[in-house]
């Protein structure tokens, strides 16, 4: 498989978790208590994917740097997952 390939699947695959999480979050039926940390989970994930999915989304369908795209595709679901465990160790 080729890098250009390999980048394009791993950004479509962040494309889809972040929309996955990011509609679930803004869209719970939470009660009022907890509305607002999930929202705030949603504007984090949104911010994430802005800085890491977007530009390696843009840089691969433009043919550029691809090394930078595949580093920023990966780093998604790698900055993803650990603050869901800082989340996890934060409210337990």
């Amino acid at each position: 498989m080729k890098l250009r390939t390999a980048t394009i699947i791993v950004c479509l695959v962040d494309a889809a978790a972040w929309a996955v999480v990011a509609i679930a979050t803004f869209m719970s039926g939470s009660d009022a208590a907890t509305k607002g940390l999930d929202e705030g989970a949603g504007l984090i994930v949104t911010a994430l994917f802005l800085v890491t999915g977007a530009p390696a989304l843009a840089l691969v369908l433009l043919g550029r740097a691809p090394i930078t795209a595949l580093t920023l595709a990966l780093a998604f679901p790698t900055a993803f997952a650990a603050l869901f465990v800082a989340a996890v160790i934060a409210f337990a």
